[in-house]
């Protein structure tokens, strides 16, 4: 009695176990893990480099779209600044009897305002030169002293204050200290041999988020001639060590070896410097001060035009704190005084030849759907250059350091990937097809390569020459490249071809963020060959299951071979082809199902490898009849 008790408990369990088998690996595959059909297999797909691509994940993003509570910056007063034939001026607009409603005043004698005159001192504090009390007016403009490059202007009533701004003014370049720096006269905007470089630097954003989260901003940019970087693979896993090769030519490591003696940065080789030796006006900001790219500081103003001691006096004197970690200086978040910023440059840059790098982070550095609050503005922005014709003679490089990696997306699978693909595209003007066919050819080519910011770095390097682009010097320069064979540099301009046999290695890229894959074997009864196995036969069956007379349905006999692809760090994604034989027929039937995760999808056609013979003699549908056995 009892070891019929004991057989009867084992038959249970072994038929409990094999329906949650079936369920967990065949039904569950079928009705949550099994994806549609690839339409792009291969960001990269060289001799050295297969690089996968990856679709938007529904059910991995969808869970993280939800609105975000409102950042808004609120101001009392309505005060602005602006520069107008080398005189500055403070502009202020009040309603009178929104004003007597709120403050109980008759006139706007009432207010008690004051503004205070600094100067930068260091990259950490700066200088108070004079104050000087103002009119708050209706509508109108107070008249600030010419030389001024920062003012915090303060309101009071009744001893209580209601604003406290800072405001930055964008003088011309001084001709006299290029001079003594032993600089070149500038670059007139009308210079046919070279073009301005205008580089957006947003932390955190993807290749794939950038389309999801600025969906306007990323259309209106794809309008533009552009090359878009497919194969743009991070190099650091912070902003330093990503944004370095970029900036410097050098890796993270090295920037900070040759930095870690100094007391500052100014003898660093940033790429600006190329610019300025060849008679450009430069210019630099970021929209923070405690998460700068450039911690030590400069000693000297490191561009002609430079946000810092204005940001910095905002965050010393005015700064409020808002909820999602975002940093307002009265009614203007942070990011919109960077972009304030680059509009007061914009009428010395249609002026000369420039260079200027611009660095975003709030809100997008750490908040999956920051990007969709930065969308609008950056639209208005990109079109406000695009309507002044500055672009005309620029080439336009909107880049990220990598994806976001903080946060729930992060710890999803498509997250973990998006990681390491950071965005780079390239616009430019559409003449420059037209003049240099061969260099745009080869950019044009290099979207579907492995490229890092140390090729970007080389790239940028071109446009203060063009006649580096001419035909025949890049058949050399492309000549030289190739008898280099695998002893390449790590950063290759973009107008050159990159060579077929790059891997991450030669790239310089390091093992844990590279997303090449390399082919490993894999035994046939590993449970994800045996899952992509039966995928390949249900996909089958699908195909032939609306012919009348319908086919016989197939059945996994086997699996024959099975290779596999993954990336060198990890498994987040993967491939295997996989070579089945299937019954009735005896058709052998090899296809290729990517692993993203848990999730596994067929990618491209599956094909028979043996003959069919007489199996199909029913039908006369030439694309299903390898796969039909006839009843």
């Amino acid at each position: 009695m009892c070891s019929c008790s004991i057989r009867c408990c084992f038959l249970y369990s072994l038929i409990i176990f094999s329906f949650v088998y079936y369920y967990n690996d065949v039904v569950v595959d079928y009705l949550v893990f099994e994806e549609q059909h690839h339409v792009e297999k291969y960001s990269v797909d060289t001799k050295s480099c297969r690089m996968l691509t990856m679709v938007p994940n529904e059910r991995d993003v969808m869970f993280l779209w939800r609105g975000l509570r409102r950042d808004l910056c609120a101001s009392n007063l309505d005060m602005s600044s602006f520069s107008k034939c080398e005189y500055n001026y403070l502009r202020t607009e009040v309603n009178i009897e929104l004003a007597k409603a709120r403050y109980g005043i008759e006139t706007l004698e009432s207010f008690k305002c004051i503004y205070y005159a600094m100067e930068r001192n260091t990259d950490f504090d700066n200088r108070y030169l004079y104050s000087r009390e103002f009119e708050l007016l209706t509508d109108g403009n107070n008249t600030i002293e010419p030389h001024v490059d920062i003012i915090r202007a303060e309101c009071f009533i009744n001893a209580k204050n209601i604003y406290n701004g800072v405001h930055f003014y964008i003088h011309p370049t001084d001709k006299w200290l290029r001079n003594t720096q032993g600089l070149p006269p500038l670059k007139l905007a009308t210079d046919v041999g070279s073009l301005s470089v205008l580089i957006v630097g947003l932390d955190s954003i993807s290749q794939m988020h950038f389309h999801r989260s600025m969906t306007r901003t990323a259309n209106f940019l794809l309008s533009l001639p552009h090359v878009k970087f497919k194969g743009f693979n991070r190099l650091g896993n912070d902003s330093f060590d990503s944004m370095m090769p970029l900036l410097s030519g050098l890796s993270g490591q090295e920037m900070k070896d040759i930095s870690s003696n100094l007391s500052s940065l100014d003898s660093c080789p940033f790429i600006w410097k190329v610019f300025q030796r060849a008679g450009y006006e430069t210019g630099l900001g970021e929209d923070n001060i405690d998460k700068s790219l450039f911690v030590k500081g400069f000693r000297e103003p490191p561009t002609d035009f430079y946000l810092r001691p204005g940001l910095l006096e905002m965050w010393l004197k005015t700064r409020t704190d808002g909820l999602l970690g975002i940093h307002c200086n009265e009614k203007d978040n942070y990011a919109m005084v960077l972009r304030e910023f680059l509009f007061k440059m914009l009428p010395h840059h249609k002026a000369h030849r420039f260079f200027t790098f611009l660095w975003w982070t709030q809100g997008i550095d750490h908040l999956f759907n920051y990007g969709r609050k930065l969308d609008q503005p950056f639209l208005k922005m990109f079109k406000a250059l695009a309507q002044s014709g500055i672009l005309k003679n620029t080439v336009l490089l909107v880049v990220s350091n990598h994806g976001l990696n903080k946060g729930r997306f992060y710890k999803t699978v498509q997250g973990k990937v998006e990681e390491s693909q950071p965005l780079a595209m390239l616009c430019y003007p559409r003449w420059l097809e037209e003049r240099y066919p061969q260099a745009l050819g080869n950019l044009k080519s290099n979207n579907r390569r492995l490229v890092t910011a140390f090729d970007l770095h080389a790239t940028l390097q071109q446009f203060p020459n063009l006649t580096s682009l001419e035909d025949e010097k890049l058949k050399q320069r492309r000549s030289d490249l190739w008898a280099m064979g695998k002893d390449i540099p790590r950063g290759i301009s973009l107008f050159l071809p990159i060579p077929d046999h790059r891997d991450c290695f030669l790239a310089a890229i390091p093992t844990a963020n590279c997303l090449c894959q390399q082919l490993r074997n894999v035994s046939t009864s590993d449970g994800y060959v045996l899952r992509a196995a039966r995928l390949i036969i249900r996909n089958l069956n699908k195909m032939t299951r609306t012919h009348t007379p319908p086919c016989k349905t197939l059945y996994l006999v086997r699996v024959l071979t099975a290779d596999k692809w993954r990336r060198i760090a990890d498994e987040h994604q993967s491939e295997f082809r996989v070579r089945v034989l299937a019954t009735p027929g005896e058709g052998h039937f090899e296809g290729i199902v990517r692993y993203s995760g848990y999730t596994l999808a067929v990618d491209g056609l599956i094909t028979r490898v043996n003959d069919h013979r007489n199996g199909s003699q029913c039908i006369e549908n030439y694309l299903i009849d390898m796969y039909c056995f006839c009843p």
